[in-house]
């Protein structure tokens, strides 16, 4: 299966895991690639929102764009689909059961964040071929990384005998570099 938009992929990774389900998961589920409602702060790979929520009650998965390997996809998949299981909207007990039933672990104890049980290779065993059966998810990874630290617009002016430090703009370093109040120096610019 070659699919041309990432919403196809998911779309087909949904119906190839709903034998995985056991017949439990709603007929009327959307999946995209975008961010979830916070953004792109925190560690959220993936967001569900309820089908009560929706004007044509479909339940409404996003996959955060930052994910490009098909086997990343496909866990965070999992997990926001097992939120669509009958009291498991919440990461509590059904949902934990729901995820172990699917192969996924939380390595920090909370199943907040899940990830593929790699233990004996459980997850590629149940899910590899299926996987590999979808072919590449068509995606790239956005970069967004960080936003970069803006740069001061003042300038680091330090005294060279006792260290004392101030900062101040271009336009009066300018004019002159002020003296330290404490030895008498005049204090030198530092990048």
């Amino acid at each position: 299966m070659a699919f041309q938009t990432r919403e196809e992929w998911l779309m087909g990774a949904v119906e190839e895991l709903r034998p995985f389900f056991n017949g439990t998961l709603p007929s009327k589920i959307r999946v995209t690639c975008g961010f979830p409602s916070g953004g792109n702060r925190g560690n959220v790979l993936g967001e569900c929102v309820s089908s009560d929520r929706s004007s044509d009650g479909h339940w409404e998965i996003s996959i955060h764009p930052k994910l490009d390997k098909p086997k990343d996809v496909f866990a965070v998949l999992i997990h926001e689909l097992c939120h669509t299981l009958p009291g498991a909207f919440n990461h509590g007990r059904v949902f934990r059961g729901h995820a172990i039933s699917m192969k996924l672990t939380a390595p920090g104890g909370s199943y907040k964040m899940t990830v593929p049980d790699d233990q004996d290779d459980v997850f590629n065993q149940t899910y590899g071929a299926l996987i590999a059966g979808l072919e590449a998810y068509p995606h790239a990874s956005l970069g967004l990384g960080a936003k970069p630290k803006q740069v001061t617009r003042l300038l680091k002016a330090v005294c060279p005998t006792c260290g004392y430090t101030i900062r101040l703009t271009h336009k009066w370093a300018s004019r002159g570099l002020p003296t330290c109040g404490v030895d008498g120096d005049t204090f030198n610019i530092e990048e």
